[in-house]
């Protein structure tokens, strides 16, 4: 990835000031990737901004906002109304996703040069017209590529940016048992030595009894679709993370290979998140039905259709399988 960190010091050289942001409702990794490249570029005497509602933390995840109190750095919020006071020339760099409609504020790429930096199979829908285009599929997280960048760099970041970077690779990673090699060990042990602390990462990790009683309802209401694949529907509107959630933990059960998790994300948009062991190819199923990510890990968003209409799509490809 040598030619990548030259890419991005060559980029960072020529701007003023930098707009870091990653995916809508950000899971601890976009979150940790951000803020690892915030800090990144700040140590080359640049201006970085996180887009994010600042303001909002807690509904991001109920222990963020003690970790921002608890970092040294200081990383400076932006939104979709606090971005224009920005001066300089611009620089908009996306992080763990490469789909405009995936971020909080899509317009946003319209207006500045853009760089998009991801880890997930490329999507039809991709961001095009942009300063530079990176996807790596075989990272476990954008917070291992961001580590590395570090590490490349000889910096050693904040230690709560550390620690949330940590708790990133092992969200990503299902706790070390999908999309792990020998690296992403790796980047655990240099992020460790930078100060990553195990307890705080504890507390990010940490989920509230109502959330666990909520996906344990979900859970109970699984079903197999074959021999060795489960499925299940959220009923109610529920978020892209309580399906990933549920999809991964699934994986847990004895004879389960891969699994699917269905749900309506907004008033009219069907969620599905998909997971598999490496034996299914569950991104195949996901491509076809117009989302993307890994053969281990994959999901897409649906217009225009039922759960009762998703599901049979998802149970007709999983017959399709074995033809």
């Amino acid at each position: 990835m040598e030619d990548l960190y030259k890419k991005m010091n060559e980029l960072i050289s020529e701007y003023d000031s930098f707009i870091v942001m990653g995916h809508k409702n950000p899971d601890l990794d976009s979150l940790g990737a951000c803020l690892g490249l915030c800090e990144i570029i700040e140590s080359f005497n640049k201006k970085a901004y996180l887009f994010l509602n600042d303001s909002n933390l807690e509904n991001y995840n109920s222990n963020i906002n003690q970790s921002f109190e608890r970092m040294e750095k200081n990383i400076i919020c932006v939104n979709d109304k606090t971005y224009k006071k920005i001066s300089g020339n611009i620089l908009n760099i996306v992080l763990d996703t490469h789909i405009a409609l995936r971020l909080e504020y899509p317009d946003i790429i319209n207006k500045f040069d853009t760089v998009v930096l991801d880890h997930h199979i490329k999507n039809k829908d991709y961001i095009k017209n942009t300063r530079f285009f990176y996807i790596d599929t075989n990272l476990s997280s954008m917070s291992e590529l961001i580590t590395y960048y570090a590490k490349y760099l000889n910096l050693d970041l904040d230690n709560v940016i550390a620690t949330i970077l940590l708790a990133g690779i092992e969200i990503d990673t299902n706790g070390f048992n999908l999309k792990t090699t020998s690296k992403t060990y790796n980047a655990a042990g240099i992020l460790l030595d930078m100060g990553a602390d195990s307890i705080i990462k504890q507390e990010l990790l940490k989920e509230t009894k109502e959330e666990y009683i909520k996906r344990a309802t979900f859970i109970s209401n699984s079903f197999m679709i074959s021999e060795n694949i489960a499925m299940c529907i959220l009923n109610g509107k529920c978020t892209s993370l309580e399906l990933a959630e549920v999809a991964e933990e699934l994986l847990t059960f004895e004879d389960v290979e891969a699994s699917f998790s269905i749900g309506k994300i907004d008033n009219d948009l069907i969620g599905v998140s998909a997971r598999s062991l490496g034996k299914i190819d569950v991104e195949e199923i996901m491509k076809k039905m117009g989302g993307g990510g890994h053969s281990s890990n994959a999901a897409t968003q649906i217009k225009g259709k039922t759960l009762k209409e998703v599901r049979q799509e998802i149970i007709d490809s999983v017959k399709n399988l074995d033809k």
